[in-house]
């Protein structure tokens, strides 16, 4: 039962932070602050790596029952959810990027 909760909080969460963000990020877009799209980029990248590794624990029913003391059947959202983040993130890098000024001649 706590597998269940914990698998489907996180889920709920990493798309709650993932839904902020594209709204966050397409507000500076639209501002033209695309510097604020690294700050986001970065803050993704600590989310995917946290996503990648509770996929990793939750995609083994022994480490499941290790860490947890209960099982769930994961299907497919966290893997659909963690191959969000990395579009999002790489979208963050490319349009984050500021064109350079031109040196005054």
């Amino acid at each position: 039962m706590v597998a269940t909760i914990l698998y489907w909080g996180v889920i709920a969460a990493l798309c709650g932070w993932w839904a902020w963000t594209l709204v966050f990020s397409l507000l500076y877009l639209g501002n033209h602050e695309n510097g604020n799209l690294w700050f986001f980029a970065i803050l993704n990248t600590l989310g995917l790596i946290a996503a990648a590794i509770f996929y990793w624990v939750m995609s083994n029913t022994a480490w499941q029952k290790y860490w947890f003391d209960s099982s769930v059947t994961t299907g497919n959202w966290l893997l659909y959810v963690i191959i969000a983040y990395v579009v999002l993130i790489v979208l963050q890098v490319i349009l984050g990027r500021t064109p350079k000024e031109q040196a005054a001649a």
